[in-house]
């Protein structure tokens, strides 16, 4: 199944505060020392089983509230392997919520998964899985997600999900399942339209063929990029010849995926927009050949690689 893209007219959803102490969000940093402070709702440290397959478990008291959980993982992956996630009952019994958060790109991550209420029930765990002994997990953040009010002006269906620093997640996002390509749609002369289906490295130099059958009078490229550092972008390539530097976001400085590195300088894990705009007659009709040039040594992987096309009339 397809995902749709999302457009908000305005929005009222929200995730809790920043810190990672305060009631309604936890932030545990694996590599971090110190002393943490822990919610009401964490009644337990999180622990760490040294096992075949690492585990790491989060036990969770469910509030009065009809919240949902939010849970964000920073991890490195590892090509073949899986990194799951389950909600273990107080009785321990476990349910799986995601068979692998891994996109299969090899590179550090991010992704962000919700727990509804009814599935958790009661207290317990939320349980991380391994498919090695190590367990590659850097960073994860809990968040209360308080039900509220989205407006969408579209027919997406509802139950997106809005983080505290911007963020927002389609339903199918954030359920546990692998990542599909976002449908296709129109509105009025303008093609919104998916150029890749699934992840990829782009480093060695992949060409994305997009066949264009009429005339067009504007284009706006959409990318998620992951690798970059900060001060980094990626060079366009359009038909054989550059044409510019994407625009990249910076993301909130809630985000988990921030990460002040030994030398003080401050990286970024996770997917970042990138996007360009074209003139009509820089994309003619026929077949035109898209490459993003990386920088030297960097290891880039995009995905979410979408064009909007807007036709010229008759």
């Amino acid at each position: 199944m397809n995902r749709n893209h999302i457009t908000v007219a305005a929005g009222i959803l929200y995730l809790a505060a920043v810190d990672c102490c305060l009631a309604d969000s936890f932030t545990f940093d694996l590599k971090a020392t110190g002393r943490l402070e822990f919610p009401a709702w964490i009644p337990d440290r999180p622990l760490a089983s040294p096992k075949s397959q690492a585990e790491l478990s989060f036990p969770v008291v469910l509030g009065s509230d009809d919240d949902d959980l939010a849970l964000t993982v920073v991890f490195q992956e590892e090509i073949g392997g899986f990194l799951s996630v389950y909600w273990e009952s107080a009785l321990g019994k476990r349910q799986l919520l995601a068979p692998n958060l891994f996109e299969n790109i090899g590179i550090l991550n991010q992704r962000t998964l919700l727990i509804n209420r009814p599935t958790m029930g009661g207290p317990g765990k939320v349980v991380l899985k391994s498919s090695q002994a190590v367990l590659n997990v850097l960073r994860v953040r809990l968040d209360w997600a308080r039900p509220g009010v989205v407006r969408l002006v579209d027919n997406v269906p509802n139950g997106a999900l809005v983080t505290t620093g911007g963020k927002m997640f389609a339903p199918e996002e954030v359920d546990g399942s692998q990542i599909t390509p976002i449908a296709d749609s129109w509105e009025g002369r303008i093609l919104t339209t998916s150029v890749t289906d699934q992840p990829e490295r782009i480093e060695k130099g992949i060409e994305f063929s997009v066949a264009v059958p009429a005339k067009v009078d504007r284009v706006r490229l959409e990318v998620l990029v992951n690798g970059l550092r900060l001060d980094q972008t990626l060079t366009l390539w359009l038909n054989g010849a550059a044409v510019g530097t994407l625009a990249l976001e910076v993301p909130d400085l809630t985000d988990p995926g921030y990460e002040k590195g030994a030398d003080g300088a401050i990286h970024f894990t996770g997917w970042r927009k990138g996007v360009f705009i074209l003139k009509g007659a820089q994309l003619p009709v026929g077949e035109n050949r898209f490459q993003f040039q990386t920088p030297p040594g960097a290891q880039i992987a995009i995905r979410d690689f979408l064009l909007q096309l807007e036709y010229a009339a008759n």
